[in-house]
């Protein structure tokens, strides 16, 4: 999970996916590539795993859950060269549960304030040494990171939203 301060409420967002992010969700299979990153066994910081399951079966989607170690996937991405990257995440923006933001690089903190044992953007910073690349981080506003498995209700619909968004893109 990533945690954002301070927060700038004039990013997207209040408790619906908007065009923006509906946009960005459009996968185009030969060039982009989603990677999902959290704890399953944290409640909704495991919104990025559901996320990865509910696309694994999509034939041509390239696709990398890196569960609590996104680290560990640098080598992974970097092989696969994507023109775009969409990561998904939680993400404590002190917004609505389930609401869906675009975090700009440098709001993520460069400690590991996050589950994360390397932060996101030094993980982004060593992929962009070798290959170029957008990223995009897509946060969503865990309700609970206690431990525990499945997500919140509000966590849930969104992560569907988006998994339904993604596979229309592909299978239009």
């Amino acid at each position: 999970m990533i945690l954002v301060f301070p927060v700038q409420r004039i990013f997207l967002m209040l408790n619906t996916l908007t065009a923006d992010i509906i946009e960005l969700l459009k996968i185009n299979p030969d060039s982009d590539l989603i990677v999902a990153v959290g704890n399953s066994f944290r409640s909704d910081d495991g919104v990025g795993p559901y996320i990865a399951q509910g696309l694994e079966r999509i034939k041509d989607l390239k696709l990398i859950n890196a569960g609590y170690t996104p680290e560990n996937i640098i080598e992974d991405v970097i092989s696969l060269a994507p023109k775009r990257i969409l990561i998904f995440d939680a993400a404590d923006f002190r917004g609505k549960f389930g609401a869906v933001r675009i975090i700009p690089e440098d709001k993520i903190p460069q400690t590991t304030l996050s589950t994360h044992a390397i932060p996101l953007n030094v993980i982004t910073a060593i992929i962009r040494q070798s290959i170029q690349t957008e990223i995009y981080f897509m946060g969503i506003q865990p309700k609970s990171v206690c431990l525990g498995e499945g997500l919140s209700e509000e966590v849930k619909k969104t992560a569907d939203q988006i998994i339904e968004i993604i596979r229309k893109s592909i299978l239009k």
